[in-house]
């Protein structure tokens, strides 16, 4: 009788661990990280979003859309120019003069006023002391923090852009 009495406490006992290593909890999966590298587009409308908020007076947003940023400045002869930014273009940073912040690329952005004129150019000050007395559609020197943020941003949209993609047929 004892024998049998020990083969059913036996037998609870293992029951009971099965059960126990049943209601193991299960671990919990690792949370996501969230430094992931944004999209192309992303970068480029959060640039966007903070050049709208920081364009100088008496510029004009009128929109943006995949990249190009279009902004009017009224000028002092009562011309209205329209200037439009190809953030697609950017394949170049430059902090010239020390505190300046250029951006640069071929076909970086258009001018185009009422009285008919109009010129491209290739590279355009984000940020800085204005030396050469060149236009500054930005208000963004007083904010340092978002100068060093933008440039961040930058410098992840010209990787996007980089110039040393190969194009079909080239051999170097």
């Amino acid at each position: 009788m004892k024998f049998s009495k020990l083969l059913v406490l036996a037998a609870v006992l293992m029951t009971l661990g099965v059960s126990a290593q049943k209601k193991t909890p299960a671990a919990k999966p690792a949370a996501k990280t969230t430094s992931a590298k944004p999209t192309k587009a992303e970068t480029m409308d959060w640039i966007a979003s903070k050049l709208q908020e920081n364009l100088a007076v008496p510029r004009k947003f009128i929109s943006y859309s995949n990249g190009l940023f279009v902004y009017s400045k009224q000028m002092n002869s009562g011309d209205v120019c329209t200037t439009t930014i190809d953030l697609n273009k950017v394949t170049g940073l430059s902090n010239e003069y020390s505190d300046d912040f250029f951006m640069s690329g071929k076909q970086l952005g258009s001018a185009k006023c009422g009285d008919g004129s109009s010129n491209q150019f290739e590279y355009m000050s984000i940020a800085g002391p204005n030396y050469n007395d060149y236009s500054a559609p930005f208000n963004l020197t007083p904010d340092q923090t978002l100068v060093e943020r933008l440039k961040k941003a930058f410098a992840t949209l010209v990787e996007y852009n980089g110039t040393s993609k190969k194009t079909t047929g080239e051999k170097f």
